[in-house]
């Protein structure tokens, strides 16, 4: 039987992302690439190996940004996730939605007391 996909690079996904969301990607992606690429260049670099799969997933998540398409692997997922990790600590997002939650839960209740 006939390989259905000879590239073996998995299904390419249509990216559907605003402007804004793709200058904030542009500079994330464009910063983590600076990142690896200092870090590879220093005298010693630790795993070298994973740090040149992370060159690579950047530049692809960063040509993805162009044409809106991607054909993600376990790198580029691993990279996002990554990020996504990094980005939650240094904003403190768990307890920034805690607090958003309990505030607005408390609004709901206040606005059904208005009018009385």
């Amino acid at each position: 039987m006939a390989n259905e996909n000879p590239t073996g690079r998995g299904a390419a996904v249509a990216l559907k992302l605003p402007a804004d969301h793709v200058r904030f990607l542009r500079e994330t992606f464009g910063d983590a690439l600076d990142g690896v690429k200092d870090e590879l260049e220093s005298a010693r670099p630790k795993d070298p190996e994973r740090l040149c799969r992370e060159e690579a997933a950047y530049g692809l998540l960063l040509a993805a940004l162009d044409g809106l398409v991607l054909v993600p692997d376990d790198d580029v997922r691993e990279v996002v996730r990554h990020l996504v990790r990094i980005i939650d600590e240094s904003n403190e997002y768990e307890r920034v939605v805690t607090e958003h939650d309990a505030l607005n839960g408390l609004l709901l209740q206040l606005r059904g007391g208005e009018g009385r």
